[in-house]
């Protein structure tokens, strides 16, 4: 008998998965398309947490027992503000080429958010302009930039 059955198994390390364009660019470039993915989807979490609770500020004055004159056109501002955090929020996990628009957008306006609201505003907008390359036709999905940074810094240590 020549196999050790006890031996650990043995894998071929120079396997690549993902793109090859990923596999093109530096280890830099895909550290900050990482970086960029995992900051969009964060954010795609935030302004999941605000529609649900622009849902529930809607939800409870329609279920009040009193009602307050100025109510229909604040209900129609927190619709809004409600539809545009739902539109981010599924772009920022499904990303088409207008959600990377729409994003940008609503960072800008959460700048005026002082002080949290302006810290996610400019983290939002640094992620949103690195990670061009993750929105529109030809984009690179979150799984696979995760899957090449991986292995490249694997690789590089």
């Amino acid at each position: 008998m020549t196999d050790n059955v006890f031996a650990p198994p043995r894998s071929n390390v120079e396997v690549r998965t993902g793109p090859e364009a990923l596999w093109d660019m530096t280890f830099k470039q895909v550290r900050r398309l990482y970086h960029a993915s995992s900051s969009i989807r964060a954010l795609g979490f935030l302004y999941g947490l605000g529609t649900a609770g622009v849902a529930a500020a809607v939800l409870i004055p329609l279920f009040s027992a009193t009602r307050s004159p100025g109510l229909p056109g604040a209900l129609g501002l927190l619709v809004l503000g409600g539809g545009l955090s739902l539109a981010a929020t599924v772009t920022s996990f499904t990303r088409p080429a207008w959600g990377r628009w729409l994003g940008i957008g609503i960072c800008v306006l959460n700048l005026v958010n002082i002080p949290f609201g302006t810290l996610i505003g400019v983290a939002g907008l640094v992620a949103y302009v690195q990670g061009r390359r993750l929105f529109g036709r030809d984009r690179f999905l979150h799984n696979e930039v995760v899957d090449v940074y991986k292995q490249r810094k694997h690789d590089k240590q």
